[in-house]
């Protein structure tokens, strides 16, 4: 019986391919012989002898299935697939097409090729067939943005092959920009994307931005003006360059506009031999400070060739004048410093500076030592660090026995000028014998405050300091001085207190000088220099013990001394916070705990007592600035871990918290957040702070948010801050402004409130500041 031979599509297109179906009604098996169906003969293309297959079996009826790929770039109507059938089986054949052949542009000119501004022109596009109407749009055509502009796609009059729905010829307009382009005026182009472009049968052009024709715009004349620098420091001059589009005519000096009162421009050179290219030396005039500075060019009197007039002004890029240097100015806060005290050095420019660092200022002869220095503010023009003058030292006043010494040499305002005084001293005095404490003992009700035999205390009682200006804590609880008597002569100052001591009390003694406009203070009695501020300083207690049976209202004042503050309330020997433990120094972290921080190992390498965190010989549940847990020891102003002398910070509370559940990548808190508070001195904007734990931990920084909601290691250089190993333990030192985005509260209001975690971080991001890192998600710098 004959075999019949179907095709599922009528033409096959370029892309496509069809399924051949032969069926047989005497169950006639095809075969393949390699990669060759058996019997078969295909014009048009190629049957894939892989995708042969058994469609289906009705009967006696069996189907064949194969796939049919037509041959590339082929347009033909009589294809054929003929089965050669042997034995009584009768041939099969089957007549189809295959159109593989896609449109291309097979011409393409423009009537015009120079165009002024504004000018239009016709562009003529023949394509190798006809194509459809509906596909061929002036999306398919591009010129450059800015180089012109395409309309009013149309089909060519002239074309006799076109009919409603196709057309071979096509005609686009051109219109030139009105104004100049910045660049590009040669060689510009009109391309063409034949990928959605259909021929009559349906197959797609196959290639993008091909070039239809090319034109240029002819405009008048430009010239760029070059060679600026972005700032002119002393002694220098630059070369500038005028370079126009084009030959041209008309040009010099008088067309070149400039503040002739800033600085000069020298004659006019011609520069190579193509009429295109001038240049000249500016130099500055000295004594100039200008931030908007230009060259100008009026173009109105150059010409081209083809004498086209230029049109308005050319101007250069900007460029800073700075001919004038930066000066500095240095003071103290305090031009004779006492024992305690210490004093503000302020360094200021008259201007942003750069390259000015703590190895600029020689300490030699400053009789002391120098802290690091903080910005203030962040205009690059001032600077402050604590002076803390050497103990026991002393020079008679007023003459000046100590000089801070400034090299800067180094040092450049923003346009690289040096500083005009680039050698600078500042002369005090260090008299560090007066006020310095010999001794502090309580006996009973009487606390005595000896001075060494170099300070001549002011007797007069007028201007005694009042009672309010020493703060007595007698195990954690303040008594209040009911007088204060001065005895020049003995050089002692006595506190006669509101009840007594008791045998074997924990004492500790401040002053502040709680007002200094009322001529009341702990001073000299010549020259009225004012002892210093002095933070929290043990006493020694030689109230004999047994103690005398105590008046009924000391009785009440004890309460229970033990150590939980039990039903004492708010009495006994300390505070009791809201859970009833006993603390001394109101951190909010009960002494016991206080007691549980592990001691610094002593340079003999045995282990330093419990309880004392800093390693200061001091229990940190007696200091109002120090605070420990079993984990961590918080020091507050600190230097190196050891309190600075008249910081007078307080710790008001330390809280630690679980770790965030969702932290940047990296990022590992071992203890979790820790969270303080710290009240301030008065006149203290920015606290230094040291935060001990153990090494074990791996932490490698102090991390808080910042503003931005971006993790920054404070205990690292770009902030001011470092990590050091000390006593077995790791020390991270750090500084928080008040009211800084550093200080969770982010108020200037005398206390620092700050949340964040000893936590590690992956070391090659340790450290960084900001903007060196794009900061992405909640990532650190």
């Amino acid at each position: 019986m004959a075999s019949t031979i179907r095709i599922n599509k009528p033409i096959v297109r370029a892309g496509e391919t069809a399924w051949v179906t032969f069926t047989f009604i005497n169950n006639e098996y095809m075969r393949i012989d390699g990669d060759q169906i058996r019997d078969v003969t295909v014009t048009g293309g190629t049957l894939s002898a892989d995708s042969l297959g058994v469609h289906t079996i009705v009967s006696n009826n069996i189907s064949f299935k194969a796939r049919f790929t037509p041959t590339p770039n082929l347009e033909k109507s009589d294809c054929k697939i003929r089965y050669n059938g042997s034995g009584d089986i009768a041939d099969g054949e089957l007549t189809f097409a295959v159109d593989t052949l896609r449109p291309t542009v097979a011409s393409a000119s423009i009537a015009k090729s120079d165009l002024r501004l504004g000018e239009k022109t016709t562009i003529t596009i023949t394509f190798s067939e006809r194509v459809l109407r509906d596909t061929f749009t002036l999306d398919d055509l591009q010129v450059d943005a800015g180089k012109g502009t395409l309309s009013n796609l149309r089909v060519a009059p002239s074309d006799t092959t076109a009919t409603t729905t196709a057309a071979t010829t096509w005609l686009v307009d051109l219109e030139a920009p009105a104004t100049r382009p910045a660049t590009g005026l040669d060689g510009n182009q009109i391309r063409i994307n034949l990928d959605d472009i259909t021929d009559v049968p349906g197959n797609a052009g196959a290639s993008r931005g091909v070039s239809l024709a090319r034109y240029n715009i002819d405009a008048p004349p430009t010239v760029a003006i070059t060679g600026q620098p972005a700032t002119l420091k002393i002694g220098e001059s630059f070369t500038v360059t005028f370079t126009f589009d084009e030959r041209v005519t008309g040009f010099g000096a008088e067309d070149i506009q400039y503040d002739t009162s800033k600085g000069t421009l020298g004659a006019l050179t011609a520069v190579g031999t193509d009429g295109k290219v001038w240049s000249a030396s500016y130099t500055p005039r000295s004594g100039i400070e200008s931030a908007e500075n230009t060259i100008r060019v009026n173009l109105s009197g150059v010409r081209d060739v083809r004498d086209n007039a230029g049109v308005g002004t050319a101007t250069s890029g900007n460029f800073s004048i700075d001919t004038v240097r930066p000066t500095v100015n240095v003071t103290i806060s305090d031009e004779r410093l006492t024992a305690g005290e210490t004093a503000t050095i302020t360094i200021t420019f008259s201007e942003r500076v750069t390259g000015f660092t703590k190895e600029d200022i020689g300490l030699s002869r400053a009789n002391g030592t120098l802290g690091d220095l903080t910005p203030v503010g962040t205009d690059g023009k001032t600077w402050t660090a604590t002076f803390t003058p050497t103990a026991n030292l002393e020079r008679p006043y007023p003459s000046t026995n100590s000089q801070l010494t400034l090299n800067l040499a180094n040092v450049r305002d923003a346009a690289g000028n040096t500083v005009a005084n680039n050698t600078y001293s500042l002369r005090y005095t260090v008299d560090t014998m007066v006020f310095a404490l010999s001794s502090a003992t309580v006996n009973r009700d009487q606390l005595v405050l000896g001075y060494g035999a170099e300070t001549d205390l002011d007797g007069n009682a007028d201007r005694a300091p009042t009672n309010e200006s020493f703060t007595v804590l007698v195990d954690g609880t303040r008594i209040d001085v009911s007088r204060v008597t001065v005895d020049a002569a003995a050089r002692t100052v006595t506190l006669t207190l509101a009840r007594a001591v008791a045998a074997g009390q924990q004492v500790s003694i401040a002053y502040q000088d709680t007002d200094t406009s009322d001529g009341k203070a702990l001073q000299e009695v010549n020259d009225g220099d004012d002892a210093a501020s002095f933070a929290a300083t043990p006493v020694t207690n030689l109230t004999p013990s047994p103690v005398a049976p105590a008046t009924p209202e000391a009785s009440g004042a004890s309460g229970a001394s033990g150590a939980s503050g039990g039903s004492g309330g708010s009495g006994g020997s300390g505070g009791s916070g809201g859970s009833g433990a006993l603390d001394s120094d109101y951190d909010s972290v009960p002494n016991a705990q206080e007691d549980q921080a592990p001691g610094l190992l002593r340079p003999d390498g045995s282990a330093g007592p419990d309880g004392d965190g800093n390693g200061d010989g001091i229990r940190d549940s007696q200091q109002v600035a120090v605070s420990s847990t079993r984990d961590l020891t918080l020091v507050a102003g600190s230097q190196d871990g050891k309190l600075i002398p008249g910081s007078n910070a307080r710790i008001t509370e330390l809280v630690r918290n679980e770790a965030p559940a969702s932290l940047p990548k990296g990022m590992e808190m071992p203890i979790g957040l820790t969270q303080f508070r710290v009240g301030l001195s008065e006149g203290r904007y920015t606290e230094s702070f040291s935060l001990y734990v153990d090494p074990a931990l791996g932490v490698n920084g102090y991390w808080v948010k910042d503003s931005a909601g971006t993790w920054v290691n404070l205990a690292s250089e770009p902030y001011g801050g470092k990590m050091s190993t000390e006593g077995g333990r790791t020390r991270l030192d750090f500084e928080i402004q008040d009211g800084g985005q550093y200080d969770a509260d982010g108020l200037a209001d005398g206390h620092i409130t700050a949340l964040g975690a000893a936590a590690k971080m992956p070391l090659s991001i340790v450290g960084q500041a900001p903007p060196q890192v794009e900061s992405q998600g909640g990532y650190w710098f």
